[in-house]
């Protein structure tokens, strides 16, 4: 290649080399040049006859060898466009896709419905961009960005400088949730959910960090133990936004429907029509366990008491997914017992929530007005004593 091109020139040219391995070529030949030449992109389109220096010449020269060597293009110009913004990049951290922005645009759109409901944690952030994009778009939310590698965790941190957005930003280096105090009203991540033996067959697995990519043998491990982590520290009425694999979605939705009794679950398609995020909004309603026999009486009197708001103070609830742990703990042996299900928001009584063993309980501070409760449903153990299903309120 002469040294001494024209951009008209030089682009059609890095095209044509580019267009073997490479759906967008024209598109890649524009961002590479316009990289190495510290121009917008627009400017690089707007100046055909631009004569290229040698200095210029040279580092187009090493960049283009760089991609022929099959490295990413995000990676050689070491920045990526994502939902509007610029993303510093580097090969620690999984190359941002344009599928991923559903995963944002739902997430935000739910912020926006909720306007209470400010802390949020992004597991496995990566490079940030998804954490950042939601701090960017809305102003007063407070974001955990945790990640299982440093290297990747110090490029997010870099990105929210870059963004002017680390002052509302932890960075915690963390095993998905494992160690990460606090409470969140939303928890997002795109954790690697491609199957191990897959990987093998894919030539992304050599381009981009194999630990942002692999999902274990199934595809859903990490997403599972995200799931199972996710119980004690996601708020009721909170909610979990996974981006998945496209075949996942009845996997994932039955998982959910398992680990998080009455809480609404959907599985959103991308424009190709495939599943590509599943959202997890955990129920409000809260639970307690009692007799029969209990709630009959309190229909006679008008309000619910127990033993334990006379020596504790308060009624112990629960929320959906905690009341088979405290059945199985408390009320092996009781008969006849049944679920009241409580709408928070018509308590006239006050509702604390409280740590107990590492996970928040609903403690209600006086009697329980029959007007909160909105259904009762049986809860009922197998042969051996054990609670192993609830049943739901229709």
């Amino acid at each position: 290649m002469p040294v001494e091109k024209t951009l008209k020139e030089l682009l059609a040219e890095i095209t044509l080399q580019l267009e073997p391995s490479s759906d967008t070529a024209s598109l890649d030949a524009q961002v590479l040049v316009a990289h190495q030449l510290g121009k917008p992109r627009a400017w690089v389109m707007a100046h055909p006859e631009f004569q290229v220096s040698p200095a210029q010449y040279a580092q187009i020269s090493h960049a283009m060898e760089r991609l022929r060597n099959g490295e990413p293009l995000p990676y050689v110009v070491g920045h990526w466009e994502f939902y509007g913004k610029d993303f510093i990049l580097t090969p620690d951290v999984l190359i941002p896709r344009p599928d991923t922005e559903l995963l944002v645009e739902e997430s935000i759109r739910w912020l926006k419905q909720h306007p209470t409901q400010r802390q949020a944690i992004d597991v496995g952030t990566g490079s940030g961009c998804i954490g950042i994009s939601l701090a960017a778009a809305i102003p007063d939310l407070h974001l955990v960005l945790t990640d299982i590698s440093g290297s990747a965790l110090g490029v997010a941190q870099k990105n929210a400088l870059k963004h002017v957005l680390s002052g509302r930003m932890e960075f915690v280096q963390a095993n998905l949730l494992e160690g990460i105090a606090g409470y969140f009203d939303l928890i997002c991540a795109n954790l690697p959910y491609i199957p191990t033996d897959m990987l093998k067959t894919l030539p992304v697995a050599i381009r981009e960090p194999v630990l942002a990519l692999d999902g274990g043998q199934d595809g859903i491990h990490l997403t599972s133990r995200l799931l199972e982590q996710a119980r004690r520290c996601l708020i009721p009425g909170g909610a979990i936004f996974l981006e998945i694999e496209a075949l996942q979605g009845n996997e994932i939705n039955m998982l959910a429907e398992k680990l998080y009794p009455a809480a609404q679950i959907k599985v959103i398609k991308s424009l190709a029509g495939w599943d590509r995020c599943v959202v997890i909004e955990r129920s409000r309603f809260l639970v307690h366990i009692c007799q029969r026999e209990e709630w009959q009486r309190a229909q006679k009197y008008g309000s619910f008491q127990d033993d334990s708001l006379k020596q504790s103070g308060f009624i112990h609830c629960s929320t959906p997914e905690q009341v088979l742990e405290v059945a199985n703990r408390f009320y092996r042996d009781v008969p006849d017992l049944v679920l009241l299900w409580l709408n928070p928001d018509l308590l006239l009584a006050n509702l604390h929530w409280e740590p107990t063993d590492g996970q928040l309980f609903p403690h209600v501070y006086g009697p329980i007005n029959l007007q909160a409760v909105v259904s009762i449903t049986n809860l009922c153990c197998d042969d051996d004593h054990t609670f192993r299903t609830i049943e739901l309120p229709v």
